[in-house]
């Protein structure tokens, strides 16, 4: 059966406590913000709602009280979405994995570079935010 339906994209919006912590983590890498929202609440230059893009990567982080305003209107939010950070993992290829190392030096590293049983190499970070970021390089297929 075929679908009229056609997926065109995804992105993940990571919801955390705050996302000024995250900013640098995402910059060293070469995304930058494309879209900044302020928290109106907050009244201190507080962001609610960012996205980071570059080269076709985009992520998007959302705080927790911004994420319960959106959804405050949803009858079962409460039963829907627990209302606190909730840890993510993210996979993204990249080209160059040293260069990835090089870039995030003095970022927390949880997983030391390793090579697959597929056969790609692979390092893993935690962002400012606790989110476990996998960057994966592989093997160019012969």
């Amino acid at each position: 059966m075929v679908s009229d339906m056609v997926l065109r994209k995804s992105t993940p919006v990571l919801g955390v406590e705050q996302i000024e912590p995250v900013l640098s983590f995402w910059k060293k890498l070469g995304l930058m913000t494309a879209t900044e929202v302020p928290d109106t609440k907050a009244n201190d230059g507080r962001l609610a709602f960012v996205i980071l893009a570059a080269d076709g990567i985009e992520i998007m982080y959302q705080t927790i009280a911004s994420i319960r305003e959106d959804l405050s209107k949803a009858a079962s939010v409460k039963e829907a979405f627990p209302a606190t950070p909730q840890q993510t993992m993210l996979f993204i290829e990249v080209t160059q994995l040293t260069q990835v190392e090089n870039q995030l030096r003095g970022e927390r590293l949880i997983m030391p570079r390793r090579t697959t049983f597929y056969g790609s190499t692979e390092v893993g970070y935690a962002d400012p935010a606790g989110n476990v970021i996998v960057f994966s390089e592989h093997q160019a297929q012969t």
